[in-house]
C-alpha cells in the first residue's frame, strides 16, 4: 500500500489526523509495519529507528505533504484547527483594516443585494 493511500484512508476516517502530524505518522508507521508483519508491541525503539534511518518507513516530511496537499485539493479533510487558524486570521485582518480606518471604506464600496 502506497503512503499516499494510507494518508487518505486515514485523514477520511481519522479526524484527529487531520490536525497532528505526529498522529498521522505514527499511525502510517503502524499501518506500514503492519503490512510488514512486523508486531509493533514487540518491536523495539532501536530497531524503529533503525528502520526509519534505513528510509523503510516513510518519511515524515513527505507524509506531511501529502496529507497538506490532500486537504488543499478537498476542504472536507480539513481539520479544525485549519478553521480556527483562519477565522483568527481573517478577525486579525479585520482589527488591522479597522484600526487604518480602511474597513467601513471597503466596505461601502460593495452594494448589497436583497437576494430572495
Amino acid at each position: 500500500m502506497k503512503a499516499t493511500e494510507i494518508v487518505l484512508e486515514l485523514i477520511k476516517n481519522y479526524p484527529s489526523c487531520r490536525d497532528c502530524d505526529n498522529k498521522l505518522v505514527a499511525n502510517v508507521w503502524n499501518k506500514q509495519l503492519e503490512l510488514k508483519g512486523i508486531d509493533i508491541k514487540t518491536l523495539s525503539a532501536t530497531d524503529l529507528l533503525k528502520m526509519f534511518a534505513d528510509g523503510k518507513l516513510h518519511n515524515p516530511t513527505s507524509l506531511r505533504r501529502e496529507r497538506a496537499k490532500y486537504q488543499e485539493v478537498n476542504p472536507h479533510l480539513r481539520g479544525l484547527k485549519y478553521k480556527e487558524r483562519q477565522t483568527k486570521k481573517q478577525e486579525s485582518f479585520k482589527k488591522k483594516m479597522r484600526e487604518k480606518g480602511l474597513y467601513d471604506d471597503i466596505n461601502n464600496n460593495f452594494e448589497q443585494e436583497n437576494i430572495d
